[in-house]
């Protein structure tokens, strides 16, 4: 009796089936296809606009389309980041790679993820995998730089640093990474050349005029270090970030009081 049942079963679905257009049931993956990347899209454009909760809510909506589109959790993975939900974002990024294990930017995030919670070696072994799954990836190439300085290979950072550049000239966060790790070895002279290049790319980045102030004023140039920190200053507090401001301020007090 049950196997009557499955057979009238089976034979109700193919008639269903053959009475639809031939189109519509083709039709029915691509429609699911559009929506998620629809879904995806916005919450894209809201991430643009700072609507972290609006964009996490749409990639959500992509995944509940499609459970196996990698994109969507891995652009959520870096929203929920954003917003401050580490434990879920690492788990999105966990979920992009057993999807799909050579997605060479889910590593790359995971990694960031990882050293993020301070995981340095977790974070620099995913990294490494980025890198060898693309080896022309200057964002992995620079952020390796960073956790090889955080980990003392000041040598080994900025050789990484180099290559982030290479591949990308006008690399602004890498030129700026740069000057950093340069400074902590001591070259301080190749360390303004790259805060400089920076600041030419992005006449906003208020950290590398801080830091470049912060050379001359050791090198004795006051006039230099002055006008650097003063801008500096001037985009902290027009950036909305009191507490660097502030500490450029003492900065500035504290060359100001040496003729004093």
């Amino acid at each position: 009796m049950r196997a009557a049942t499955n057979a009238i079963a089976v034979g109700l679905t193919a008639t269903i089936l053959s009475a639809m257009p031939i189109q519509a049931v083709r039709a029915l993956p691509v429609q699911v296809a559009a929506q998620t990347s629809n879904w995806v899209s916005q919450g894209a454009e809201q991430v643009k606009r700072g609507d972290l909760a609006g964009a996490i809510a749409s990639y959500t909506q992509a995944i509940q389309l499609n459970s196996r589109n990698t994109e969507a959790y891995v652009s959520r993975g870096l929203a929920r980041a954003d917003y401050g939900d580490l434990r879920r974002a690492f788990a999105d990024f966990n979920q992009a790679l057993k999807l799909n294990p050579k997605h060479a930017k889910a590593f790359f995030h995971r990694g960031e993820m990882r050293a993020a919670m301070g995981d340095l070696a977790g974070g620099l072994k995913d990294i490494n995998q980025a890198i060898r799954l693309r080896p022309n990836y200057p964002e992995a190439f620079n952020h390796r730089g960073i956790l090889r300085a955080e980990m003392g290979d000041i040598n080994a950072a900025i050789a990484d640093i180099n290559q982030a550049v290479k591949l990308k000239p006008t690399y602004t966060d890498a030129l700026y990474n740069r000057g950093r790790a340069k400074t902590e070895r001591g070259d301080t002279t190749a360390a303004i050349q790259d805060y400089t290049q920076a600041i030419r790319l992005n006449t906003q980045l208020a950290e590398a005029y801080g830091s470049r102030g912060l050379i001359y004023a050791q090198k004795g140039n006051k006039s230099a270090a002055l006008q650097d920190l003063n801008t500096a200053a001037q985009l902290f507090q027009r950036q909305g970030n009191p507490e660097n401001y502030q500490q450029t301020l003492a900065y500035i007090e504290q060359i100001q009081d040496v003729d004093r």
